[in-house]
C-alpha cells in the first residue's frame, strides 16, 4: 500500500507544490494586509450567501407544485438580509466570521494531525504533524482573543496558518518526489 500511496503522491506533488507557493503568496499577503484580507472574505462570503438566497428563490418558484414555496421564499430573503448585514457592516461581519475562522482552524488542525497518523511512515511527514499543531494552536488563540481587539489579528493568524499549510506541504511534496522508485 505505501508503494502506491507514494507513487499517488508523486502524480500529484507538482499540484501540491504549485498549491503550497500560491497559498504561501496569500498567507504573506495576509499579514502586510490583514484587514483588506478580513473584508475580502467577507465580501466573498456575502456574495456566496447571496448565490445561495437567490438559489433559493429560483428553487422556490420552480418547485411550486411540490410544496414549501412559502418557506423556500423565507430562507431565501434570510439568505438576502444576512448578505446586506455582510455588506452593510463588514466589520461586523469579520468579527462574527472570526468565531467561524476559530472553529475552521481548530477542525483542520485535527485533520492535519489525522493525515500525519496516516502517513507518518513518509519521510518528512513530521512537517504535517507541525502544520496540524500549530494550525490547532492558532484555533486557540483565535477563541482566546474572540472578539478580537483588532480586525488586523484575524487576517495576521490566518496568514500564519496559510503559510504554515504551504510550507509543509511543499516540503513533504519535495520529500515524496525525492524517493527512489522501488526496484522491481
Amino acid at each position: 500500500m505505501i508503494e502506491t500511496t507514494t507513487e499517488t503522491l508523486k502524480k500529484v506533488s507538482p499540484w501540491l507544490i504549485g498549491w503550497g507557493i500560491v497559498v504561501f503568496l496569500c498567507g504573506i499577503l495576509a499579514i502586510i494586509l490583514p484587514v483588506s484580507f478580513d473584508i475580502g472574505i467577507t465580501v466573498v462570503i456575502g456574495c456566496l450567501v447571496l448565490v445561495a438566497g437567490i438559489g433559493h428563490f429560483v428553487f422556490a418558484f420552480h418547485t411550486r407544485a411540490v410544496g414549501g414555496f412559502f418557506w423556500q421564499i423565507l430562507i431565501g430573503f434570510l439568505y438576502l438580509i444576512a448578505t446586506v448585514c455582510l455588506s452593510v457592516n463588514p466589520l461586523l461581519g469579520i468579527l462574527s466570521l472570526t468565531l467561524f475562522l476559530a472553529i475552521f482552524l481548530l477542525l483542520e488542525g485535527a485533520f492535519e494531525l489525522a493525515l500525519y497518523v496516516q502517513l507518518r511512515g513518509f519521510r518528512h511527514a513530521f512537517c504535517l504533524l507541525l502544520d496540524g499543531l500549530g494550525t490547532l494552536i492558532l484555533g486557540v488563540v483565535m477563541i482566546r482573543e474572540w472578539p478580537p481587539a483588532s480586525p488586523e489579528i484575524i487576517g495576521t493568524l490566518i496568514g500564519i496558518s496559510m503559510m504554515l499549510s504551504a510550507a509543509s506541504r511543499v516540503t513533504f511534496s519535495l520529500a515524496i518526489r525525492s524517493l527512489n522508485p522501488a526496484p522491481p
